[in-house]
């Protein structure tokens, strides 16, 4: 710019600024409102984020000039959006909190102007209630853009009031806490579901019918043995109001939330031989906690322990296949036995195949790769237990869970009597399995489905007991081949040797040849393997060998040196030594067994 060019703008200006100055009879130096640089700081909260254009959330008002409205809302804002990370619409409070800091401003003195997708709220910081500057609902996917002002009220007259002071303020965003939603932290402590995109919250009515749950008013409740509900859409594209019904044939897999807990350590005893029948059941007290609180370390009876299934994700919970996996497509026993790794054929169904005759390398791969942006993995040994504690506190049914006795291995369903007998009249042990029982059988959604699920009502998780066995991760590191019959170093070069794996399955330590009782000292704590004990042999005909139990006198038979893998559950024609406590040993080959998925968003 040429010299006498520069010499003509700073006369106008020093002209406009000398109109102001008359005008309000003071010298007071223009608004400094401070912004720092252009690196975006991205807030989370819960769902949302509050991302800030700037690289410090800090609004500084300082040596300011009184201003008319129209002329403070053409200065540099401070700009700002929050985005919805989900699919889900989300209500939220963005609130401009003060920070105190030297001689400050009086609020009466300040004004603010915010502009939300081009539509502009103009007044008075002091009017602002509970620093809250806006509010509302976003919707699932939707950005709300922000600009942000401050000045000096255009009718203040005395220097004094303002010279050497200022204010300065922060943004913060948090989902709405209405009456309707407080009920959830009271009751959980902090750790209700966590809703990825993917997730779609449900209630189920008692005929199974499925709707969109409003997560503003209370769709579960732990307390009353509700447990909360999500769904995974076949048609990801398709949106839901609440309340609306999800029709099933747009409904892919069905989860269902496990709250992060403690748990009272009932039994520590290490268990020699086996000894005769006694009561074993009782109520396993549970405590729900966040993770942020600092975890709770007992190792013998009577002491707290946070329980292992949420430290080795450091999670406030994980969701759980509904059902046992099914094969999608599937129309036949047959077609439903697959040793296969294909993702896109998962589906967690009621009244579908369950898909088995798969190793546990390709069950692991499937779970895996199901949403990996939501951390699914094959259920491990831990998280098994976490199930069946949570089944066996005050929050679940606390009693011996139905069986699944379906013959045709379909998930979802109930064994009309109980005590079933099992198949041909008896008992029958993994690898020696003797007939099958007949289909006196119920699905889930009548009165006699209920009594198969954890919590007695059909919002809890099913095929816990009978439907068929299931592999869980749970290994014996000192096997005699390194992974058994799994597969997994096939399919992830050095799958036990990596430590990025090790999050994924549970080690065990089991110098024995044979599942007997002398392996349940390398139980782990909430495991529901040792801590079930005493152990015994119960009668039955005098064709079959009697089986080792543990509560409700579920089969109890862990791994060992050859047959290195945990599955759980047991069969549909096991009868009453199938259950949620029933344990079993495997090699990790094609056999006869399924899988169940978690979610860890």
């Amino acid at each position: 710019m040429e010299k006498r060019d520069l010499n003509k703008f700073v006369k106008i200006g020093v002209f406009f600024l000398g109109i102001f100055m008359l005008f309000f009879g003071v010298s007071f130096a223009f608004i400094n409102l401070t912004i720092f640089g252009s690196k975006q700081q991205v807030v989370n909260a819960g769902n949302l984020d509050l991302v800030l254009d700037e690289d410090e959330n800090n609004l500084y008002i300082e040596n300011a000039l009184p201003m008319y409205d129209e002329v403070g809302m053409i200065q540099e804002a401070f700009t700002f959006r929050i985005t919805n990370k989900t699919s889900m619409d989300t209500a939220y409070v963005l609130k401009l909190e003060e920070i105190t800091v030297g001689q400050p401003l009086a609020r009466e003195d300040v004004k603010y102007g915010l502009t939300k997708n081009k539509e502009t709220t103009i007044d008075f910081v002091s009017n602002i209630v509970d620093n809250v500057i806006d509010e509302g609902i976003i919707l699932g996917n939707e950005t709300i853009e922000y600009e942000l002002r401050l000045w000096i009220r255009d009718t203040l007259e005395e220097e004094s009031l303002i010279q050497g002071k200022s204010m300065r303020f922060k943004l913060s965003l948090r989902m709405s806490q209405t009456e309707e939603m407080t009920y959830r932290e009271t009751l959980l402590n902090g750790c209700d579901p966590i809703l990825s995109e993917n997730l779609v919250p449900v209630t189920i009515q008692d005929d199974g019918t499925v709707q969109k749950a409003n997560i503003y008013e209370e769709w579960y409740s732990y307390e009353e043995k509700l447990w909360a509900n999500a769904v995974v859409l076949l048609d990801k594209t398709k949106t839901y109001r609440e309340y609306e019904i999800i029709p099933e044939e747009n409904i892919e897999s069905y989860f269902v939330w496990i709250p992060r807990f403690r748990y009272q350590i009932f039994n520590d005893t290490v268990y020699t031989g086996l000894t005769a029948i006694e009561p074993r059941e009782q109520e396993i007290k549970v405590e729900f906690e966040n993770k942020n609180t600092q975890a709770s370390n007992g190792a013998k009876k009577n002491e707290w322990l946070t329980h292992p299934a949420f430290t080795s994700f450091n999670s406030n919970g994980f969701w759980v296949g509904k059902f046992e996996s099914g094969y999608k497509g599937a129309t036949t026993v047959t077609e439903a036995e697959v040793n296969s790794n294909d993702s896109t054929k998962l589906q967690i169904k009621p009244d579908v195949y369950s898909w088995r005759n798969i190793t546990i390398g390709n069950a692991f791969k499937v779970s895996y790769d199901y949403l990996r942006e939501d951390e699914s993995h094959m259920m491990k040994n831990t998280e098994w237990g976490a199930v069946a504690y949570l089944q066996h506190s005050k929050y679940g049914s606390m009693t011996s869970v139905r069986v699944n006795n379906n013959s045709s291995y379909k998930t979802g369903y109930a064994s009309v009597e109980e005590p079933t007998v099992g198949g041909n009249g008896g008992i029958s042990m993994p690898g020696n399995l003797i007939g099958t029982t007949s289909d006196v059988t119920r699905l889930y959604n009548t009165e006699i489905g209920y009594t198969a699920s954890t919590t007695g009502n059909i919002s809890g998780i099913y095929d816990t007991s009978g439907g068929t066995w299931e592999y869980v991760m749970g290994y014996n590191v000192k096997a005699n081949v390194v992974g058994g019959s799994s597969g997994l170093n096939n399919l992830y070069n050095g799958f036990f040797t990596d430590s990025r794996w090790e999050k994924y399955y549970d080690k065990y330590y089991a110098n024995y040849r044979e599942a007997l009782f002398a392996n349940y000292d390398s139980g782990l704590l909430g495991d529901a393997t040792k801590e079930m004990g005493p152990y015994q042999r119960i009668k039955v005909p005098e064709n079959q060998l009697p089986p080792i139990t543990s509560w409700y006198n579920d089969m109890a038979y862990f791994i060992h040196l050859t047959s290195p893998w945990f599955a759980r559950g047991g069969l549909s024609g096991e009868g009453t030594t199938a259950g949620i406590f029933a344990m079993g040993a495997f090699t990790g080959g094609n056999l006869y067994c399924s899988f169940r998925l978690v979610l860890c968003p």
